[in-house]
C-alpha cells in the first residue's frame, strides 16, 4: 500500500480506524505505533473519515516522493537545471525572439 494518512492525535487515530471498521469499504493497514493509516485507495479512506466528521490528518499519496524519500533521477536532473538557469520557455517566460534573423 503506497499512500497513507497521518494523526497527530492517538484518540483521532482510534476513531478514525473505528469508522473504516464499521464502512470497511476500501483495504487498509494501520500502524498504531506511528498513527497512520495505509491504503491503495486513499481517497477512499478520506472520503470515509470526512464523511464521519474527522478532518484533521495529513496525506501522503505514493506518487509525491519515492519510500526512500529521495528524488528520481529524472526528477534530480530536473531541480538542477532549474537552478543553474536552464528551463523550458514556459518556466522562465521566455521565447524564440533572439533567434530571429534581423535585416
Amino acid at each position: 500500500m503506497n499512500s497513507s494518512i497521518t494523526f497527530d492525535d492517538k484518540g483521532l487515530f482510534d476513531i478514525a480506524v473505528t469508522a473504516l471498521e464499521i464502512d470497511a469499504t476500501p483495504q487498509y493497514d494501520i500502524d498504531a505505533s506511528s498513527l497512520m493509516i495505509y491504503s491503495d485507495d486513499i481517497d477512499g479512506v478520506v472520503d470515509i473519515l470526512h464523511s464521519n466528521g474527522i478532518f484533521k490528518f495529513s496525506v501522503y499519496r505514493g506518487s509525491e516522493m519515492r519510500e526512500d524519500n529521495f528524488m528520481s533521477d529524472v526528477e534530480a536532473d530536473a531541480d538542477a537545471l532549474a537552478s543553474a538557469g536552464y528551463g523550458t520557455d514556459e518556466d522562465y517566460g521566455g521565447s524564440n525572439d533572439q533567434y530571429e534573423d534581423y535585416e
